[in-house]
């Protein structure tokens, strides 16, 4: 009898034995533990137990069970309950510890086989396993009802893995319809002795699936599964006492809890153990083991691991600097679906960091970014669609992009879309919605929307006039600026009398190469508004204006050679300045390009794209 059992116990880990090469992420498995939601149902003795196991059947005790098998199938043997009860215990402790393991090519239909003689057999393991089989299409067609089923039946009779298994099912559909009540109860009566389920509740709690919010519970549950070492409910622990949610804010308990989980292998622990050390969270910042870590991490496909460990290569941060290496990073980062490392991605396409430039693949990348939310992809393809940058010029698209990130709290682009409505660029003129964006992103700390802003109030555009608070906000952006985007170009004769303060602010700013103060000192100087009038001079800010990407600069030194103003007349290079600031939205550079192409002159004739520009300049003048 002995021996018949221990034939049968060998057909049971047969089963492992066939199961053990099935092809298993364990890196997959894990990851879903970090969202704890959307588990998927597992083998807990494959996870917990199986890898690793060592394998010491010789091929002739392999033959002779096999051959004890076959017997066993045509026999009529029946145990009773006592003897399968002893079975069961027997089959639990021989698989736990490892003292059977045979080498031999993986078969998932043995395996399966084995795992249902032994099931209708009435072991619990295989109960479970064959529920992991069914529901992963392993050795037998995928079939979520019944491994629901299986997991049903072996937790009714107490299996807490199974147990375990059914909840995950009834949270996530699988094979029964979604009840997170349910899922709750389950996970409740395996908590009892699995630490995984005891993780699992503290998310139910924290979260509010299938029972009512408590952080005190939540985090019960949590140091009950910290308690059995769990490598889950360590890290969850850890981001409780990170953020202090449930409990005292604890940075240095945080880094504790996130060191032991990261020390079983964790790759979320390791990659949180990593901006440990890199942001100074719980410890002394140490970006060389910030690197280490974030590397380990990354190896095992942690997305935001690899984005980190790309910017400590581009910036030379924990180890040596490395454009390369951090394109490389950043490449695998955005691969891996990481909307930060996309729009890194981007940056590197468009400067030429680790790979050569290209505009249309930076676009690309920006895009992706944006697509997925994130607020500075959001702006970048916005400039993008601005500026023609890897895409046609599109200035509809170019607005509806800054308003998200300008609604998003983007100080950025809340200027520019300031900017989109004070000339009505992609939306009809708007000049107090202007002085809105341009106060949002003045208030933010954008100090290049201080002078607009006091160019508005100086002059009462879309507010109140208010000249004191105007100039307040002259000195404020000269004083403090590098790059003060100085637009005071309009409305001129409503402050004449401040003349001798304007060109002084437009000096202030023009020393910092602002290309709006350029321009507009060129104005000044082209037609002697408080100074003495000098072209020659006023030539010089437009070229310097025009040097910076300021369109309207480009339309003036194009009508100066159209016109031989100071320049014999070239009507090629006044096509060509036309083109550009034509290109950029400027409509009397449109309404003359359409003449150049009408009349043939600085380019050949050409009836339609005269037409084109035509038609382009009468809708953004109707549109403004």
């Amino acid at each position: 009898m002995y021996q018949l059992l221990n034939i049968i116990i060998s057909k049971y880990l047969l089963s492992f034995y066939y199961y053990k090469d099935i092809l298993y992420n364990k890196y997959s498995i894990s990851k879903e533990f970090k969202t704890l939601e959307y588990a998927h149902v597992m083998s807990y003795y494959q996870f917990e137990y199986f890898n690793g196991l060592k394998i010491n059947l010789c091929k002739d005790e392999l033959n002779t069970m096999e051959k004890y098998f076959e017997l066993l199938d045509k026999s009529s043997i029946i145990f009773n309950k006592k003897e399968l009860v002893k079975l069961n215990k027997l089959n639990y402790y021989c698989y736990q510890y490892g003292q059977y393991g045979i080498e031999r090519k993986k078969d998932e239909l043995k395996a399966f086989e084995f795992y249902l003689k032994s099931a209708e057999e009435e072991n619990l393991n295989a109960q479970n396993n064959l529920g992991y089989c069914y529901q992963n299409g392993i050795g037998i067609e995928k079939n979520e009802k019944k491994a629901f089923e299986w997991y049903l039946k072996a937790a009714g009779k107490g299996d807490i893995y199974a147990q375990y298994n059914l909840g995950i099912c009834y949270q996530n559909g699988i094979g029964i319809n979604k009840d997170d009540k349910k899922a709750f109860e389950w996970y409740f009566n395996s908590a009892k002795e699995y630490s995984q389920a005891q993780n699992i509740l503290g998310n139910c709690y924290q979260n509010e699936i299938g029972v009512k919010k408590d952080l005190e519970e939540s985090i019960y549950w949590y140091k009950k599964a910290v308690e059995n070492g769990n490598k889950f409910a360590q890290y969850n622990l850890g981001k409780c006492y990170e953020n202090g949610k449930g409990v005292k804010k604890d940075e240095i308990k945080a880094f504790k809890l996130y060191k032991k989980s990261a020390e079983q292998e964790f790759e979320d622990a390791q990659f949180q153990l990593g901006k440990c050390y890199d942001q100074g969270i719980g410890t002394k910042i140490n970006r060389t083991k910030a690197f280490e870590m974030y590397k380990i991490a990354a190896e095992k496909e942690h997305d935001i691991a690899q984005n980190n460990l790309g910017s400590l290569f581009e910036y030379g941060k924990g180890t040596k600097k490395d454009n390369k290496q951090a394109f490389y990073w950043y490449n695998k980062a955005a691969n891996n679906g990481n909307k930060v490392a996309q729009y890194n991605l981007g940056e590197c396409y468009k400067y030429g960091f680790g790979v050569d430039k290209d505009e249309i693949k930076s676009f690309e990348y920006f895009k992706k970014s944006s697509d997925q939310g994130y607020l500075d992809g959001q702006f970048q393809l916005g400039y993008c669609y601005d500026q023609g940058f890897g895409t046609k010029v599109d200035k509809t698209k170019a607005f509806e992009l800054f308003k998200i990130a300008a609604d998003n709290g983007d100080e950025v682009a809340q200027y520019n879309l300031g900017e989109y409505y004070e000339l009505g660029l992609g939306v009809k003129k708007d000049e107090s919605k202007a002085f809105e964006y341009y106060k949002k992103s003045a208030k933010n700390g954008y100090l290049e929307a201080n002078f607009i802003l006091g160019y508005y109030y100086v002059n009462g555009i879309g507010t109140e006039i208010n000249k004191e608070k105007g100039f307040e906000l002259y000195n404020e952006a000269t004083g403090k600026s590098s790059n003060v985007e100085n637009i005071l170009c309009k409305n001129e004769d409503e402050i004449d009398d401040y003349l001798g303060k304007v060109n002084y602010w437009y000096h202030k700013s023009a020393e910092n190469d602002n290309k709006l103060a350029l321009y507009k000192l060129g104005e000044y100087h082209e037609l002697g508004k408080g100074i003495c009038k000098n072209v020659m001079r006023a030539i010089e800010f437009y070229e310097k204006s025009a040097n910076q990407g300021f369109i309207d600069a480009y339309y003036k030194l194009g009508y100066f050679y159209s016109n031989g103003i100071q320049y014999d007349v070239n009507k090629e290079k006044a096509f060509d300045l036309y083109k550009i600031a034509a290109e950029g939205g400027n409509v009397e550079a449109q309404r003359k390009l359409a003449i150049l192409y009408l009349d043939g002159e600085g380019t050949e004739e050409n009836i339609e794209l005269a037409k084109y520009w035509y038609n382009v300049a009468k809708v953004n003048e109707d549109f403004c």
